[in-house]
């Protein structure tokens, strides 16, 4: 009977993909290729996993593999648009190690006060937000203008806003 049980780096990627992904994000802005990078560092990792050591945190590991992906994406795309420095991007790949406390807790208020929107507002916010849908289809599909809709947008960002910082605190402190 063969084996049934994943891979061990299966499992680690699976338990770790929305963190490696809006890190993976956060250093190059654009969704698509978000997941481009995202899937060279898979295979990467899947390549050197033998060196992998279990007794330390994966993904730590798996940040450093991605910041390597992220630096090979730039340079590629920099003969199609101006990019910033490898400096910078070290900079922010650096603040953003140093926030990941932050992040988590302010990313679990977020999915919190999210839930507590209306069912409308949540399916505008999904729409515009996790489905990427642009302000002009959106704005066709419900039949309403741009404005409105931006200004439902606003109304809604602000809502969260105010749930999450008085989740967190607006020092960052819980």
């Amino acid at each position: 009977m063969p084996d049934t049980n994943p891979h061990p780096l299966v499992v680690l990627l699976s338990d770790h993909h929305d963190q490696l992904y809006r890190y993976i994000f956060s250093l190059v802005g654009q969704a698509h290729d978000a997941r481009d990078v995202l899937q060279e560092t898979s295979f990467a990792l899947y390549e050197r996993f033998d060196s992998f050591d279990e007794s330390r945190p994966f993904l730590p590991w798996a940040y450093k593999f991605a910041y390597i992906h992220v630096l090979s994406w730039r340079r590629r795309k920099s003969k199609e648009m101006p990019t910033i420095s490898a400096d910078v991007v070290e900079l922010l790949a650096k603040e953003r190690d140093e926030k990941q406390a932050e992040l988590n807790e302010r990313l679990s208020a977020l999915e919190d006060c999210l839930t507590r929107l209306p069912e409308e507002d949540r399916r505008l916010i999904g729409n515009r937000y996790l489905q990427g849908t642009s302000p002009d289809a959106m704005a066709e599909t419900l039949n309403t203008s741009r404005r409105t809709l931006y200004r439902d947008l606003k109304r809604i960002r602000h809502q969260l806003m105010n749930c999450i910082h008085h989740k967190v605190g607006m020092d960052g402190a819980t």
